[in-house]
């Protein structure tokens, strides 16, 4: 069974309400349009019944005159004008009824005219059949009585009235017109202001949000700016908790600019940003040189733990390149404490100053276990919870200690990761090996930052064997040569493997 979850937000309200103001914009622009053409066939409507009417007065005063000239002169030929304006008239009369069909009114006015032509016509012929019966005297009487004008004055009358009444139709049209347009243009003015009010609002919500996006995580900042509630009254959830951390912060502080400190910063949490959106973690924080990187929201995941892992592996892989790639820098070692468990996620704090932020005992563990990798050195430390909700397929797994953490009471176990590639070498981490595990235990080539004057001095103090004693520690002399190599050394095992052996063998 399929679930629509609706998702509340302002952004898709606005651009909902300016996508309808637009549909309702370009609605109202149509019909206006149709409505102006509407009122343009209104007005060839009657510029066609005005000029049909005047063809048909001017048929029945063409017929009129070709009358006359026959009874006047006999002859036949003025009774082709007569014929022929009879036949425009029939014409021009059927035009008429079309254009009026619909007007009852109008109909009735043409009837009316139609029957005071056929009367016109009967005198007319009446005329000419006398003459043509030879009776001109009759035919002429009949002309100078003039019979036929009372008729063709009340044609012209009709016809007046008729175009009088076509003219009034065509004023009710163009002030309907008119009306319709003034209304659409005044809806289109309303629908263009919406669109200027829901621009406007719609610039500063994207404002709004982009500020949110450059103090909170952007995978939140959405949710902040929509008002989710869930979020502002806070809740518990399971989610794993990065802590990350960088090595040697007060000595670079020392050592480089201040403008040079702020870009070599920016750079390292550039990294770790990007591989965390990689893998699909929110920063909570940097804190100054650390950051604290969750996963699980906004909301909670099955693999978020294995994801967490991911994005350790992934961030001590890219210092490590980063190290060798860039060697005008100062050498960068992090650790990685990693942690799974329940923890409150919400806004906190007064109305003047927000921040959003993650609680609780499973984000001081992860905090614990970065000190930790200190201490180990390791890169990557993980609690038991976070590598058993991890899963089988997170790889192989060295566990480091079942002590207490430091400000910890309660005994757990921690593991380091394996399969991390160069990131386990454990010049990622500032701990030096402990006492009794031989410096050759790590293979690999030496750190990036290892100049070649201190291989060769190691290496020549290893060949000279020198046993030369600075201090006797329980009755055994200390080797001047393998002490003073340590201290240069100790981050760098891969390169003091010559030197245990000749040390041992002094």
């Amino acid at each position: 069974m399929l679930r629509f979850t609706i998702v509340r937000s302002r952004t898709v309200t606005w651009m909902s309400a300016g996508f309808a103001a637009l549909i309702v914009m370009t609605a109202l622009a149509i019909a206006g349009f149709l409505y102006r053409q509407h009122g343009s066939d209104a007005v060839r409507h009657t510029v066609e019944v005005d000029a049909r009417l005047s063809r048909v007065l001017s048929a029945l005063q063409d017929a009129e005159t070709g009358q006359r000239g026959f009874v006047i002169s006999g002859q036949e030929a003025f009774l082709a004008p007569y014929l022929a304006s009879r036949d425009a008239f029939d014409r021009h009369f059927d035009r008429l009824r079309e254009l009026v069909v619909d007007n009852p009114e109008q109909l009735a006015q043409l009837s009316r005219l139609r029957a005071l032509a056929m009367r016109f016509d009967d005198e007319l012929d009446r005329s000419i059949v006398l003459r043509r019966a030879g009776d001109v005297a009759g035919s002429a009487r009949l002309i100078t009585e003039g019979r036929g004008k009372p008729t063709m004055d009340a044609i012209r009358g009709l016809i007046r009235e008729m175009e009088e009444h076509e003219a009034t139709l065509l004023d009710e049209r163009q002030a309907a017109v008119s009306r319709i347009a003034l209304a659409v243009w005044a809806a289109v003015a309303g629908v263009v202001t919406l669109l200027a009010v829901l621009a406007t609002t719609a610039v500063r919500e994207a404002g709004r949000r982009a500020s949110l996006a450059r103090f909170l995580p952007e995978e939140l900042s959405d949710r902040l700016a929509n008002e989710d509630d869930t979020l502002r009254a806070g809740r518990r959830q399971h989610a794993a908790v990065a802590f990350v951390d960088m090595r040697g912060s007060t000595t670079l502080a020392e050592n480089l600019d201040p403008h040079d400190l702020s870009l070599f910063l920016t750079a390292f949490r550039r990294r770790v940003m990007r591989i965390a959106r990689l893998r699909g973690g929110v920063v909570d924080k940097f804190l100054g040189d650390g950051a604290l990187v969750v996963f699980g929201l906004p909301e909670p995941r099955p693999d978020d733990a294995a994801r967490a892992l991911a994005f350790a592996k992934d961030l001590v892989e890219v210092i490590a390149r980063w190290n060798v790639k860039e060697e005008g820098h100062p050498a960068i070692r992090i650790g990685v404490g990693i942690h799974y468990g329940d923890l409150f996620c919400g806004i906190i704090g007064e109305d003047m100053r927000l921040e959003f932020t993650v609680l609780g005992d499973t984000v001081n563990v992860a905090a614990r276990l970065e000190q930790a990798t200190k201490a180990h050195g390791v890169p990557i430390l993980v609690s038991e919870a976070a590598r058993h909700a991890a899963g089988s397929d997170a790889g192989h797994w060295r566990e480091v200690s079942r002590a207490p953490l430091r400000g910890r009471a309660e005994a757990m176990a921690y593991y380091h990761p394996g399969g991390t590639g160069r990131g386990t070498r454990p010049w990622l981490s500032d701990a030096a090996p402990r006492r009794g595990r031989s410096l050759s235990d790590e293979k690999g080539a030496p750190p990036p930052w290892t100049s070649s004057t201190t291989t060769r001095r190691c290496r020549r103090r290893s060949r000279t064997g020198s046993t030369r004693s600075s201090r006797t520690d329980g009755g055994r002399p200390r080797s001047r040569g393998v002490s003073s190599c340590s201290a240069s050394c100790w981050s760098a095992p891969a390169v003091c493997s010559d030197m245990g052996r000749s040390a041992s063998a002094a």
